[in-house]
């Protein structure tokens, strides 16, 4: 027997499905998420309305490191480690370091974009529950679709069900985990 992992609703339009989500943030659930064919106006900020993620601190933070780590790098190969005098411009000579700094602060900055996005969006995930459920199936074509997770505290199958049903859901299933 599988554990339960919630459950799905199916709605006809972007309207229904936001007003459903409000309905349950209101009602005081929190662990949903919705599954639609394309970006609903607002209802990103109805499912997650806490601050925003700290992806663009993040990649200010590897630019910062990046730049940093990139000059050093240049500093220690041309000061440091291997000294030539070239033309008599000194070890340290900072506009021809720019160049290189540019490269490996904008390389080190994609890296934490892309490793922060990856670990945002829980990725890679070969696998969801949500995939299981007969709802889903349409909802990367013109369906909306709610998943009430078990994992919430208020979250009740039967009264969650009814719930769905009073707010014009068109089909409800059970998602197994």
């Amino acid at each position: 027997m599988t554990k339960l992992f919630g459950v799905a609703a199916e709605f006809a339009s972007p309207d229904a499905v936001r007003t459903a989500a409000e309905d349950l943030r209101q009602s005081g659930f929190r662990a949903f998420e919705a599954y639609t064919p394309y970006p609903v106006e607002g209802l990103d900020r109805i499912i997650h309305p806490g601050p925003k993620p700290l992806l663009p601190l993040l990649m200010f933070a590897a630019a910062v490191l990046g730049a940093a780590w990139g000059y050093w790098i240049q500093y220690w190969g041309e000061a440091l480690n291997y000294p030539i005098n070239v033309g008599g411009r000194p070890y340290n000579s900072w506009p021809a370091f720019m160049v290189g700094t540019f490269e490996f602060m904008l390389l080190v900055t994609i890296a934490a974009g892309f490793v922060g996005m990856l670990a945002a969006s829980g990725l890679p995930r070969l696998y969801h529950p949500i995939f299981e459920a007969k709802a889903f199936e349409r909802a990367s074509r013109d369906r909306f679709v709610l998943c009430l997770e078990a994992a919430d505290p208020l979250f009740d199958a039967t009264a969650v069900r009814s719930r769905f049903e009073r707010l014009g859901a068109e089909r409800i299933d059970e998602v197994r985990a």
